[in-house]
């Protein structure tokens, strides 16, 4: 296959495949020769901020010296953006040459897997190929039926903010959630967790520690300044970030507590190499500026929308919102809060939707807004949306594109493209 045969036959793939576990990705692994069992793992879960963790231990590996593979998802602009070493991601040509020599082994051993356990499989031949040192791997969806579960050892977990998402998968309850997302514990692992979250959240990850002999590392909260710029001290050090956003200091002390757990070990990564690697990881889509008054962001939750509200408050600008939502995401809660903070902060809103069936209607949104006495413009187009948004912004407003990882990517390769 070339690289636009690669992509259409990973699309192509079911998202979901009908036996439940992981049996036969094994099937394929093993027929793959377990490429996945010469790798050195840290397995990172959680519900919001995995990706901004995962890069963030990612960088400062790098920093280190380390050759670091990196397995995210879903991505952004383009597909090759999920599987990346020391930052730079797969070839056209590497992920047409292992994709298509995975497909001919699914073929040929009747080991069909669901899309994601596809490119799983994908990213753990190709790291192994190119001799990585360590690979960040974050879990895709819940952890212990994932895809990414399927690794035996790893040399840590760590666990980032754990709310409520997916739940016609992972239950209803921060109870069920919690222990699903636990499953990627191993026996006598080191395991880092976030450092607020809900009690349930504490209780389940502590018990299911104890049962599998694991020790729990829980970061210190940092210091913050006031007013907020980006930095933050945890104990007695200063560290800067790029990434924007008060929750990202809780994000980076758990990659920190990560890092520990590896130089526990005895990993060589210098003070310098964690304070570099925390000031130049950097990932797109996340309270990103993709201009000084435009701002995009991929949260599809209440718990990661209520998290950047509180940071876009502490810039002390009016916002014009462009928003659009996935119908299995519990976009009524988020509008909810979005239209809280709307009313409070006097800021408008623009409705839009994404061209795919998963799309909740532009339609709908502006009628929950309605409800909530806020009257929305409208504008099924997400492209003319922005482009009718940014000729009215006004010189003192930020436009914040939020909702959904689709449109956060859409908007910034429409904007990079138009302005390269």
């Amino acid at each position: 296959m070339n690289y636009k045969e690669t992509l259409e036959y990973i699309h192509s793939i079911p998202k979901f495949n009908r036996i439940l576990g992981n049996a036969l990705l094994e099937k394929l692994l093993n027929k793959m020769g377990n490429p996945q069992d010469n790798l050195k793992f840290i397995h990172i879960g959680g519900t919001n901020g995995k990706g901004s963790t995962c890069t963030m231990v990612s960088q400062i590996l790098t920093e280190a010296g380390y050759k670091t593979g990196l397995f995210t998802s879903p991505f952004l602009k383009f597909f090759n953006e999920r599987i990346k070493i020391n930052g730079v991601p797969i070839s056209n040509s590497d992920l047409a040459d292992i994709a298509s020599y995975v497909k001919k082994i699914t073929e040929k051993y009747d080991a069909f897997v669901s899309e994601f356990a596809f490119d799983t499989a994908v990213a753990f031949e190709y790291f192994n190929r190119q001799n990585c040192d360590f690979v960040i791997l974050e879990v895709g969806l819940g952890g212990k039926l994932d895809a990414t579960n399927i690794i035996k050892n790893p040399l840590v977990v760590g666990f980032t903010a754990i709310g409520l998402d997916h739940c016609q998968y992972l239950g209803n309850t921060i109870d069920e959630i919690s222990k699903e997302k636990a499953g990627i514990i191993k026996k006598n692992s080191d395991v880092v967790l976030y450092p607020i979250q809900e009690s349930k959240v504490f209780d389940n990850i502590r018990l299911i520690c104890q049962e599998k002999n694991s020790n729990l590392i829980i970061p210190e909260l940092p210091t913050l300044p006031e007013p907020y710029k980006n930095s933050f001290e945890y104990k007695g050090t200063r560290y800067d970030l790029t990434l924007n956003g008060r929750f990202q200091t809780y994000n980076a002390v758990t990659a920190i507590e990560i890092i520990n757990s590896l130089l526990n070990q005895g990993y060589a990564i210098s003070s310098d190499c964690i304070t570099n690697g925390l000031k130049h990881a950097n990932i797109e889509g996340r309270f990103e500026f993709i201009a000084p008054n435009i701002i995009v962001d991929g949260a599809h939750n209440p718990q990661a929308i209520n998290s950047f509200l509180k940071s876009l408050k502490s810039l002390n600008k009016k916002i014009h919102f462009l928003v659009a939502f996935m119908s299995d995401k519990d976009y009524e809660s988020i509008i909810n809060l979005i239209s809280d903070y709307a009313i409070s902060e006097k800021s408008k809103i623009t409705a839009t939707e994404i061209n795919m069936p998963r799309c909740l209607d532009s339609g709908t949104i502006k009628n929950i807004f309605m409800k909530n006495n806020i009257v929305s413009d409208i504008n099924s187009n997400p492209i003319s949306a922005f482009n009718e948004v940014v000729k009215i912004l006004h010189k003192d407003e930020l436009l914040c594109v939020i909702g959904s990882l689709f449109l956060a990517g859409e908007i910034k390769k429409y904007y990079e493209e138009k302005n390269s």
